[in-house]
Order: C-alpha cells, then structure tokens, then sequence
C-alpha cells in the first residue's frame, strides 16, 4: 500500500508535504530565507525539482521522508549546479536529547567522485546553529558546535531549539497557516 503524502498550503506555496511545510515554518523561525521548487532541472536523462534554495548558504535543501531516494541523482545534481545539497531525512527533529537520537543531515558536495557512495561534509549531525553571542546561524557538525568559528569571541554555537519547536508544532488543519 502507497502511503500519500498532503498537500499543504503555506506562505502562499503549495508544498507537496506538509514535512516540506514544516521545514518552511524552520527556515522562516530562523530568519533563514528560502525558495521553494525554484527551477527543475534535467540530470542525465532524469527530470529533478529541488526543493529548496537557501540563498544565504548558496545550497539546496531535500526533504525526504523515508531513506528511499536516489542518492546518486542527488550526488550528480550537486555536480551539476556547483552548490551543495543538503538532506534532511525523516521527521523534524523534537528538541530533548535531538543529539542522541537524530542522525543530523547528509550534505553532498559538488563533486564528480561518483566512486564514492556520498561525498558528504563533516560526517554526520549537520544541523543549522546559532552562535549565541551575535546571533549568526551557521550549518555545521554538532561535535564541532563549541569551535567559535570566526564569531564572537568566547561564544558557542547553539541548536535552534525554538525554530524546532515551531516547525514541529506547525498545524495546518481547518486553514490554519503555520
């Protein structure tokens, strides 16, 4: 049996998911601009709909819902386009312990390297975090978040435990918007 996912209406966009939706709620809590399925592509002989641009990380942003997607697609789309893809697999992580039990997201790197299964950075646990001395968000690997990084001096970065919390919080029975 095929499980369909719901159309979801927010921001004036037509999300094939409500994940998808959700994910829109995350980027728009955390100030992270987005555009979402802004141009489809040809890959190959594959036809491929992005579906996010994050302008401020010049990446784009999969959701996926489950482990079954086509990773070398998505490795060669990243070839293609010159920017990084970033995957997001699963539910949107919840807040308590979201270290011990969510993997973080897979991010492709533009590279021709088809020999390796994925060419990814940092390794596992990317996630967005704020430095929670000037407030800038960074995506980087969680065993790396007490690094400063270039930011305010004797400041970490954070998780986004308040933008978590809204997009995993977002409705949108009855024509609520998010």
């Amino acid at each position: 049996m095929l499980i369909k996912p719901i159309e979801t209406n927010y921001k004036d966009c037509r999300f094939r998911s409500r994940l998808e939706a959700r994910w829109a709620v995350f980027f728009d809590a955390a100030g992270i601009k987005w555009e979402y399925e802004p141009e489809g592509y040809i890959i190959g002989n594959k036809s491929y709909l992005p579906d996010f641009y994050l302008s401020e990380f010049d990446s784009f942003f999969e959701v996926k819902g489950t482990t079954d997607y086509d990773m070398n697609l998505l490795q060669q789309f990243s070839f293609a386009t010159g920017k990084c893809v970033m995957i997001a697999v699963g539910e949107i992580p919840e807040t308590t312990n979201w270290v011990e039990n969510w993997n973080g997201f897979t991010t492709l790197f533009p590279t021709d390297n088809l020999q390796q299964e994925i060419v990814v950075a940092y390794g596992h646990r990317d996630m967005f975090l704020r430095c929670d001395g000037c407030g800038h968000i960074k995506y980087m690997n969680e065993d790396y978040s007490t690094m400063k990084d270039g930011h305010c001096e004797g400041f970490r970065l954070m998780p986004l435990t308040s933008e978590l919390i809204a997009a995993r919080s977002a409705r949108f029975e009855y024509g609520e918007k998010g």
